[in-house]
């Protein structure tokens, strides 16, 4: 089967015919996310985001139905109430650019969806509203640092999640200066491209090393691959296993990621491998046969508690660069 923009539009379309035939409560579906831009695959996979919106509270907020082994629905569900003050969308960077675009329009009652399109769309692009997405993204990385450099002493588990957290928060602050914010699977693809854009080609590296100190190789991807896969696998016989986890997006993952490698870009592939794993560990129940494992591939990478400092200063600087960035705009539109 060729998978295509179109064919994917189509598998969503008639998964919304479906659940708008039976009695509902659903105010509007829309498209989010890689399908609809014109390559929405990596690796031969991907997956569809829909939100649907509801008059009713949902039973779940989000969930993940398999299509194929290749493809998988990623639903968000939302109370209506989310888009009470709709303009406040032109702030968020994943929702606010599906919004904006007539093609992710799927189901609309009473041409509700056109109403909040409307509000959202409107000075979305200017430069103070860009602004405004930037900023507030960079503030709460800046939180985030702030956080990390407490001299409390947090477990180290738990400080890694706040660092790596801190790391995609920084680098979004300056991407959504040219676009939507980075997903997880195209978080290191697209980075350099934005970098690019706002004229700091040179965080691109920048942002490499604050993940790792050894270089992103094929050896290194071959040695950790096998433990990361046994993460991803005992999570998922999990009650608890959260949606981004759930097994049918096994291919959506894995595939991604070593077609990243195989194309020579290795690094790449190393970003969904760390946030997928280290999700998997935070919530595994008996995390003790994962940890170790988990543990070393950090130390390959040269994160150790030991070395925390040297890391949040890296960190302060690449967040001090994407602040710099910011000001240059302020001051080349007068805001």
């Amino acid at each position: 089967m060729r998978i295509t923009q179109e064919l994917l539009i189509k598998f969503a379309q008639d998964y919304v015919a479906k659940q708008t035939r039976k009695p509902n409560d659903i105010v509007a579906v829309f498209l989010t996310g890689s399908v609809l831009t014109p390559e929405p695959l990596i690796g031969g996979t991907t997956d569809i985001d829909l939100v649907m919106v509801h008059k009713e509270d949902p039973a779940v907020e989000r969930e993940v139905q398999r299509v194929s082994y290749e493809i998988s629905l990623d639903i968000q569900h939302h109370h209506q109430s989310f888009y009470t003050f709709h303009r406040r969308l032109r702030l968020n960077p994943w929702l606010g650019y599906a919004l904006c675009s007539h093609n992710s329009f799927l189901y609309d009652t009473d041409h509700w969806l056109e109403f909040i399109q409307a509000g959202v769309s409107a000075q979305f692009d200017t430069p103070e509203t860009v602004y405004a997405r930037s900023q507030a993204i960079t503030e709460r990385a800046r939180q985030l640092w702030f956080e990390l450099e407490d001299p409390q002493e947090l477990p180290f588990e738990i400080w890694m999640d706040q660092y790596f957290k801190a790391i995609s928060t920084a680098a979004n602050g300056l991407a959504v200066l040219s676009g939507p914010a980075l997903p997880t699977r195209r978080f290191l693809l697209a980075f350099p491209e934005r970098a690019e854009a706002a004229g700091r080609p040179e965080l691109s590296e920048q942002l490499l090393q604050l993940i790792s100190q050894e270089p992103f190789t094929q050896e290194l991807y071959a040695q950790a691959k096998p433990a990361w896969q046994q993460a991803l696998q005992a999570i998922s016989k999990q009650p608890n296993c959260p949606p981004n986890l759930n097994p049918v997006r096994k291919a959506y993952y894995l595939n991604a990621c070593d077609a990243m490698v195989e194309s020579g870009n290795a690094a790449a592939a190393f970003w969904p491998l760390i946030e997928t794993w280290r999700e998997a560990i935070h919530h595994l129940e008996d995390k003790a046969p994962h940890q170790a494992a988990w543990k070393q591939f950090l130390e390959t990478l040269g994160l150790q508690a030991e070395g925390k400092a040297e890391q949040v200063a890296r960190l302060d600087q690449f967040i001090d660069q994407v602040e710099d960035v910011l000001a240059e705009w302020k001051e080349a539109y007068g805001l």
